[in-house]
């Protein structure tokens, strides 16, 4: 059967998924619904099929680029390879925008990024905020305007790696693969931000087992700035091979560390801080 292709617009470039797999698209549309709009051109065109084995390719303007010939977690390798090649190859055509590795939300029109490496639970964070009066931009993806500090959004489906815990439970149309879960933007408790909005606080979370009260630590802007140099993911697009723009975001705004508790004082502590300050 022959399916119409899928065509989005994501920071202002339109990418073109040509996929006849029905799983394979509905797993496309889960990710990046929100971002669908006809268009006239590509300026990035995938073709992605399935292995008679199982597995899958994906081709990038008729050139294999991903093949995946294990049968093994196929859902999950999907969803993170075809984004991972989106995302670096969105970096390439936009290198005016500082891309962070950062969970992002919003209340009041101004962005909170949380900084985190994988695994730290800043995914799970940015979801329990949304039921604390924010609203969503990113799960994993901050791309920062140099010139006006503003974040923009990149509303794919919140992604999770496990479920967590009451009272944050996850919407009866979450879709899962064999690794992770995924929240489709329209199962948000509120609607997702697509416009740019300027950068209001850094927050460098961590998580320690030992704690169960969350600790929070302010950091000087030389501090911040180096903590978000690490966590950035296109540095060598940027004078001074990004240091010095991960160094002016630092000093736009305030930061800290967040050894990160129990999730619910986590969002209370990240929600009076945001309004403080």
């Amino acid at each position: 059967m022959h399916f119409p292709d899928l065509e989005f617009c994501i920071f202002d470039r339109c990418v073109r998924v040509r996929c006849d797999d029905e799983r394979f698209r509905y797993l496309i549309l889960a990710n990046y619904g929100v971002f669908a709009q006809p268009a006239d051109h590509a300026d990035l065109d995938y073709t992605v099929r399935r292995h008679a084995s199982g597995g899958f390719y994906i081709t990038r303007n008729g050139e294999t680029v991903v093949n995946e010939t294990s049968s093994e977690a196929v859902d999950y390798l999907l969803v993170y390879l075809l984004e991972k090649l989106i995302t670096i190859d969105l970096e390439k055509l936009r290198t005016d925008l500082y891309f962070v590795h950062s969970s992002v939300v919003e209340r009041d029109g101004r962005a909170v990024m949380i900084v985190a490496e994988s695994g730290t639970g800043k995914s799970t964070t940015a979801w329990a905020l949304l039921r604390h009066g924010f609203s969503y931009l990113s799960d994993e993806l901050a791309p920062i305007d140099p010139a006006s500090v503003e974040v923009h959004p990149y509303p794919h489906a919140l992604c999770l790696k496990a479920a967590p815990p009451e009272p944050y439970s996850l919407p009866g149309n979450t879709v899962s693969t064999e690794r992770t879960l995924h929240i489709p933007v329209a199962a948000l408790p509120s609607p997702a931000v697509t416009e740019p909005r300027p950068l209001h606080m850094l927050i460098f979370l961590r998580r320690d087992a030992q704690i169960s009260a969350p600790a929070l630590t302010e950091l000087s802007p030389a501090e911040a700035g180096a903590r978000l140099y690490v966590n950035t993911l296109n540095a060598l697009a940027h004078p001074g091979n990004g240091l010095e723009v991960a160094v002016r975001i630092a000093s736009a705004v305030p930061a800290y560390t967040l050894n990160a508790g129990e999730l619910r004082a986590t969002c209370e502590m990240i929600s009076s801080l945001q309004k403080g300050v």
